[in-house]
């Protein structure tokens, strides 16, 4: 046995090997002049705390070949290929590798002035930029030292409007500006209130009016040597506009109220390019509360669907907000592929002088349905196997964007003989079905404004399971019931009733004697569970900005307590101490999770991501311990990926069952993660990764040594993973290989525990996952 496990191990430190040694034997040299230098690493250093480097260094212009652990990998690919030959693997590697960066003095004065010019946009005017390069063995480092100096701040701030018909609205909102005094005189904060400004107005009605009509003017005499004050002036204009003589002259702004909604839900684009006029003549029209539908066939959908996703109402102001909650909206029912709201004047004024618009909505649709099949190879414990979905999705099933989802799924693993007594088959079959409304059904009668604002949704859900091991068969019924809505970067998701059957038709008389005594039988048997959960999330990320960003869901369940009223008021226990549901004894627990993310971006091909779980459940009342679908686990692909999938814990606990019948449970679960994600080349990225955490009971088990949680003593009990994995991005999915090494066992004994120094690296100390998609 040991003789096999280091093959195992030493043979892919050969190939790595022999890889590393042919990639350092392909020279890059021969693609750098002989004058030339390789840039080897550029070094920012700022004299202020107020000025960080990683500001700076966005602005470098030339930025070393990228690297993995150390190496210079996608530069040597490149360099395999023969700079001779224009086809074939030479013109794939040149594609997919990276051309050794040629240090450019050039560029690097390009870069200090690019510093200097930010600097001065940041209020640094008197700023100072030093570029240094040290050349040695054909090789360049680049160094930027700054010194900001002090900058220039606001100290009065006065606005000029030009036009008094919008002056009420500017002196009533001069509050809520961005700009105060003693701020820096930054031009980034000048543009933002620009664009406050800018969005303001256009939520009161004024239509043509942009950040081109606002100035600023700013006075920077009132500064000494000692004091850089700004005196800042924001000037307001009016509208220019040509006149006859095609002369131009300043008028005052107009205000716009909406005339008409015209709604075109199947327009194509195509046909309407080509003579959009000829297209509307022979298109049909339907009037609808205020609604004017142009189309040429029946639409597939209720129009009142597009009236509760509609915020612009005819005779109220032109509003851009109600335009982008309108886009929002209609975007969130991902029925239409295209969604383009146009506004036309009117050629009509009213009394007091304003003018109208109407709008026109276009709209395209995706097909309703659509079916995909996958196949995937898995990796279980070591476990090799397969699986097969097939999934059908029909996004407007009754015409109102109700999204209905069938899915059919089928796995097998193929059993470690060296773990089990016997070769055999884990059989897994399964399917579900999912509809969503969007909207709050009974018992809720929400308002049009609350569809408006938060969005809602109704889901109803029910999925069977079935999967057959050589120790036991078992089978999951679930059906659900539930709400969403959503408040900015706020969702709530209430499931007031979820229903669960667990029955085990079959049991081993040996996985029944192993389980018998131990903590594991009450996780293997009939479980009935009725429960309600509250989930929240905080989500502020970006997907139009490449920034940092955090994660937040706290999740709530509660489960049998309803049915366990309803008996003790009927005292139906038939002479138990426990009550039953169709002749299964059902759980009765409160359960909490935390979950929290913070993602931090470092540059364009690097990324921090750090993560903590904490969850615990409390079984009472008519329950001994957590139904088995509600317990913890730890190990596995997303959670500590040096241990196999529920092989770790729970506590210090260790068994020889546990490499039999990987299955450890526990009622608490404490993770955290951290990991680094840097693009390499092609379609590849990098990760290295550090994972700490455990479960633990919360009872006290006789024949559980060590498994439950002590305050004092839980930190004794942490295992520590680490190791790096590769990620392919397919742009449709990411497929990722992780290997992680147990750095930290806490199975064994207390002065053996750490991998360094104390045990050997062999197979039992390695784990590989492959997964789809990032673990957090």
């Amino acid at each position: 046995m040991f003789k096999s496990h280091t093959i195992f191990i030493i043979r892919p430190v050969y190939i790595l090997s022999i890889l590393l040694l042919f990639l350092f034997a392909c020279s890059p040299s021969k693609y750098i002049p002989k004058d030339k230098y390789l840039l080897k690493k550029n070094k920012v250093e700022s004299s202020s705390k107020k000025i960080k480097e990683r500001e700076l260094e966005q602005f470098i212009r030339q930025t070393p070949n990228r690297t993995f652990l150390g190496i210079k990998l996608p530069m040597y690919v490149y360099s395999l290929s023969n700079p001779d030959k224009e086809k074939g693997i030479h013109q794939f590697l040149r594609d997919k590798g990276e051309e050794p960066v040629v240090w450019d003095e050039f560029l690097m004065h390009d870069t200090k002035e690019q510093m200097l010019y930010y600097l001065e946009n940041k209020g640094y005017y008197n700023a100072k930029v030093k570029d240094t390069a040290i050349l040695k063995n054909n090789k360049a480092k680049v160094k930027y030292y700054v010194d900001p100096k002090e900058p220039y701040r606001i100290r009065n701030v006065d606005f000029e409007v030009r036009d008094t018909s919008l002056e009420k609205f500017i002196y009533q909102d001069t509050s809520n500006t961005l700009l105060s005094k003693g701020d820096i005189f930054d031009v980034e904060l000048l543009q933002e209130e620009r664009e406050r400004i800018n969005r303001y107005l256009k939520s009161k009605g004024y239509y043509r009016f942009s950040k081109d009509f606002i100035n600023y003017i700013a006075d920077t005499s009132i500064s000494t040597s000692g004091n850089r004050w700004v005196d800042l002036n924001v000037q307001i204009n009016q509208f220019l506009t040509r006149d006859e003589d095609d002369s131009y002259k300043r008028v005052p702004h107009s205000r716009f109220k909406l005339n008409k909604i015209y709604v075109y839900p199947n327009y194509d684009p195509k046909e309407a390019i080509a003579s959009e006029e000829q297209y509307l003549s022979n298109s049909d029209s339907t009037e609808f509360d205020e609604f004017h539908f142009v189309y040429r066939d029946a639409p597939e959908f209720n129009f009142n669907l597009i009236k509760q996703a509609n915020y612009l109402q005819p005779g109220e102001w032109y509003n851009r907000d109600d335009v982008n909650s309108t886009y929002d909206h209609l975007n969130s029912y991902r029925l239409f592929k295209l969604i383009n709201i146009r506004f036309r004047e009117v050629d009509s004024t009213g009394v007091d002088g304003t003018q109208y618009l109407n709008a026109h909505i276009y709209l395209k649709k995706f097909k309703s349905q659509s079916y995909t099949i996958e196949l995937e190879g898995t990796n279980s414990s070591g476990n090799l196997g397969g699986a097969g979905n097939f999934l059908y999705n029909h996004k407007n099933l009754f015409g109102g964007a109700e999204n209905f989802e069938t899915k059919l799924t089928g796995a097998f693993e193929i059993l470690d003989p060296e773990r089990v007594s016997r070769i055999d088959n884990i059989v897994k079959i399964g399917g579900e079905v999912n509809i969503a409304f969007p909207k709050f059904m009974l018992p809720f009668l929400e308002s049009e404004q609350f569809v408006k604002k938060y969005h809602p949704k109704t889901s109803f859900s029910a999925q069977y399971n079935y999967q057959e091991r050589p120790d036991y068969s078992r089978t999951l019924a679930n059906m659900s019931f539930g709400y969403k809505w959503e408040d900015g970067n706020f969702n709530h998701f209430v499931n007031p009733v979820e229903l669960n059957i667990l029955r085990l038709p079959f049991r081993s008389e040996e996985f029944q004697e192993t389980i018998e005594t131990t903590y594991l039988r009450n996780s293997y048997e009939n479980h009935f569970l009725s429960l309600s959960s509250y989930n929240f999330i905080y989500n502020n990320q970006d997907v139009k900005k490449t920034r940092d960003f955090q994660y937040f869901r706290v999740n709530t369940e509660f489960g049998g307590n309803i049915l366990t009223g309803i008996n003790a008021l009927t005292r139906t226990t038939g002479g138990k101490d426990h009550y039953e549901l169709f002749g299964i004894r059902y759980a009765q627990f409160v359960k909490l999770d935390l979950d929290m993310r913070y993602y931090r971006v470092l540059n364009s091909d690097k990324r921090m991501v750090y993560r903590f779980f904490a969850g615990g459940g409390l079984p009472y009342g008519n329950s001994s311990a957590l139904p088995f679908v509600k317990q913890y686990f730890s190990g596995g692909a997303n959670s500590i990926r040096a241990w196999d999938v529920r092989s770790l814990g729970p506590g210090s606990f260790s068994s020889e069952e546990q490499s039999r019948y990987p299955n450890q449970t526990g009622d608490m679960k404490i993770e955290a993660n951290m990991e680094y994600r840097f693009d390499m080349f092609w379609i590849l990225e990098g990760a290295l990764f550090l994972d700490v955490g455990n479960i633990w009971t919360i009872q006290k088990h006789a024949n559980i040594q060590g498994a439950m949680f002590r305050w004092d003593k839980f930190y004794e009990d942490l295992a520590v993973g680490t190791g790096i994995g590769l990620r392919f991005d397919l742009s449709f999915a990411v497929v990722r290989f992780d290997i992680g090494a147990k750095m930290r066992d806490p199975s064994f004994e207390k002065h053996n525990r750490w991998l360094p120094g104390n045990r050997k690296i062999s197979n039992k100390t390695l784990s590989w996952n492959i997964a789809i998609g990032y673990p957090f």
